[in-house]
């Protein structure tokens, strides 16, 4: 959900969000630069809005997201940091932005696409001065602020069994075996409906998370239907894509919920266009629609 999305809180988008979906996921609205734009001053009004029309609406919230390397004030982007004085800056964030919706907020992503595809920690601002060290700093103020919220780590290119993915695991069972508050783990689902893994891929890899210890959740979904062909059959494979999902996230018991990023094709990131999300841009529900729903049967379904 987005700010353009909720403008719309009344008519069609309302009543196909509440008719559909049980949690809400601000798409950009918790990020760093919406969120605290200069030093110490924070700008919570656009979340604060999305947060209370799903308190009044019975909707959970998953908060997205506290640490990325992207949409960063330049405030933090360009001044030249010690490692002392970030983590400094990193900890005072996480604890005011936690602590602000401590008891509103059941689910964060904490870390957002820690790891490069070789699984490497990705280069980013927080590793290069910081070191490794910034994802436990993180977690921890994040449980200090609110020790009932759910903590997670979310990052794409992990729903295949390759070295990004085994990395995944490994830093899932260093940080737990250290005693690093740590719940679960996010699974990016950014396909179209020429690259996506198959569903034994997708479950192996689900199921692998999970050894870790942790609760696993399908995130992200969306699936591009470009390509050759007729709508009709692009519309068609891309539920195929859906459906492989949900069905691998309900093979696996500690996977808790699927969440689209956005319901209609008019508000998705990636355009109007391409078509991605499950609902048409006249509210309509695809097939795409149809059939996550029946292959998650008892899985959550939520909205980004």
């Amino acid at each position: 959900m987005n700010d353009r999305q909720l403008a719309r809180i009344e008519g069609s988008y309302v009543r196909v969000l509440l008719s559909n979906f049980r949690s809400v996921t601000p798409e950009y609205e918790m990020e760093m630069s919406y969120l605290e734009p200069r030093p110490g001053s924070f700008a919570f009004a656009r979340a604060d809005r999305i947060v209370r029309f799903a308190e009044d609406h019975g909707l959970a919230i998953r908060g997205h997201a506290l640490v990325w390397d992207e949409l960063l004030p330049a405030w933090v982007r360009e001044r030249r940091w010690t490692r002392k004085g970030l983590a400094t800056v990193l900890r005072r964030y996480v604890a005011a932005v936690v602590g602000h919706y401590r008891g509103q907020v059941g689910e964060w992503d904490v870390v957002n696409e820690p790891l490069a595809a070789d699984g490497t920690l990705r280069h980013s601002l927080w590793e290069r001065v910081i070191g490794p060290g910034y994802i436990p700093i993180a977690l921890r103020a994040a449980h200090h602020a609110d020790p009932h919220a759910r903590l997670f780590i979310n990052d794409y290119g992990i729903g295949w069994p390759d070295p990004k993915e085994r990395a995944m695991r490994r830093l899932l069972t260093r940080l737990r075996s250290d005693g690093v508050p740590l719940d679960g783990v996010g699974v990016e689902a950014h396909y179209d409906i020429h690259i996506h893994p198959d569903r034994s891929e997708l479950q192996d890899a689900l199921r692998d998370l999970a050894a870790t210890g942790a609760s696993v959740e399908i995130t992200e979904l969306d699936v591009t239907s470009l390509g050759p062909g007729g709508l009709a059959e692009r519309l068609e494979r891309q539920a195929r894509v859906y459906a492989i999902a949900g069905a691998a996230c309900r093979a696996v018991g500690a996977c808790d919920a699927v969440t689209t990023w956005g319901i209609t094709d008019a508000d998705s990131w990636r355009g109007a266009d391409e078509r991605a999300l499950p609902f048409g841009a006249r509210f309509r529900a695809k097939p795409a629609w149809r059939s996550l729903l029946r292959s998650i049967e008892s899985r959550d379904a939520r909205a980004g």
